[in-house]
């Protein structure tokens, strides 16, 4: 049943105001869950930050929701949300190509007041730190360190 429930209910954003903020890119599927280094679906706040499947029950509070993430302009495909500081975030893809079915997982720990961009293709995820350069206005993305993500004991991995 908690595999079911990470694609019906939306990611729970933190409830103490943060300034760290993640934008997911995706045309299949990704899931957050804060907190955490490995999937667990019944822990609190984990759900669905993008949807892109056309499945009926999946769901799509966060689809193109943008709050200002440097960069931003013209990307398709994204949802933009508030994350927790300083603690685990693991960002869970998953997808098909019409023959092939994938689960990839990663985590990282996102900084305080720092923006991401999590670009997933088939079957990878690649966590980026955004920064935008004041005086001249650039956007960079640098990669950031992160860590393969697995199930968690005795936890379902759909």
């Amino acid at each position: 049943m908690g595999a079911l429930k990470s694609f019906t209910t939306a990611y729970h954003e933190p409830q103490n105001p943060t300034t760290s903020r993640l934008r997911v890119i995706t045309d299949q599927v990704v899931r957050l869950v804060p907190g955490s280094t490995c999937i667990n679906w019944d822990l609190p706040g984990a759900g669905s930050v993008n949807s892109r499947s056309l499945a009926p029950l999946n769901d799509k509070t966060f689809n193109d929701k943008r709050l200002g993430i440097p960069g931003g302009e013209g990307v398709k495909n994204s949802a933009e949300v508030y994350v927790q500081p300083n603690t685990p975030l693991t960002v869970v893809y998953s997808g098909a190509d019409g023959r092939h079915q994938c689960l990839y997982s990663t985590y990282f720990e996102p900084e305080a007041g720092a923006d991401y961009e999590a670009a997933s293709e088939y079957c990878t995820i690649a966590i980026y730190k955004v920064v935008k350069n004041g005086a001249t206005g650039e956007v960079s993305r640098g990669l950031v360190k992160s860590a393969p993500a697995k199930v968690c004991p005795s936890v379902s991995p759909i």
